[in-house]
């Protein structure tokens, strides 16, 4: 039960876990009260026995200011710990925190962002492409950054087939057909920015190379 209320809490905390919406409640947990159910202390007291779990929702809880004041350091501080042990949503978010820290920490987001993303966390493949392809905490590096993109793209973050077309036409040379091919597949994934971009690309194009990525741009990405 207790593994079933914890995932239960991640949902609700949008770690990227879902709970069974059609689960009994079991009695006792409606006699104990608010804070020792789904409170911050209650996962504290988990966190700080070795919970990973618990790390990370307690790091969210703190972040996000649920049923507890906003504490950022706090939040790094369980994120860290779940983050260490392995937790890719912990991972995921601590990236994020040390991005907007101030100062940034910019080679620590893209630390946390490369085992996020490793783990399969796609938007953490998508922020640590726009660190390569910046320079942030990094150096930059098209391919890599391209690469990400496109791992992203195929864990369904949409915009990240824009960025891999706009990439594509920022090489030097530029590649256009690539790049038409990739916002074909922002477009069709419903990013609005990429429906001009290919009206202006496709002349640039012969008929062979636009009929070839329009072909390319409806299979699933390798």
């Amino acid at each position: 039960m207790t593994r079933r209320w914890l995932l239960g809490a991640l949902a609700l905390l949008v770690l990227l876990f879902r709970a069974d919406p059609g689960a009994a409640r079991d009695p006792l947990w409606e006699l104990l009260p608010w804070n020792e159910r789904l409170g911050v202390d209650w996962y504290v007291h988990r966190a700080e026995r070795g919970d990973v779990q618990a790390q990370a929702i307690a790091g969210a809880m703190y972040e996000r200011g649920i049923g507890t004041p906003v504490d950022l350091a706090k939040a790094k501080h369980w994120y860290e710990l779940a983050a260490g042990n392995g937790q890719p949503a912990a991972e995921f978010r601590l990236g994020a925190l040390l991005s907007r820290a101030d100062p940034p920490d910019d080679a620590g987001a893209a630390h946390w962002y490369r085992a996020a993303a490793a783990a399969g966390i796609p938007q953490a493949a998508y922020n640590l492409a726009v660190f390569y392809e910046a320079g942030r905490g990094v150096a930059p590096d098209d391919a890599e950054a391209a690469r990400l993109y496109e791992q992203a793209f195929r864990g369904g973050i949409a915009r990240a087939a824009l960025n891999r077309g706009l990439l594509a036409l920022r090489s030097s040379p530029p590649d256009a057909e690539t790049a038409y091919l990739w916002l074909l597949r922002a477009r069709e994934a419903g990013v609005a920015e990429a429906t001009g971009l290919v009206a202006e690309i496709a002349p640039l194009l012969t008929d062979a190379q636009r009929a070839s990525a329009a072909a390319a741009a409806k299979m699933p990405p390798k």
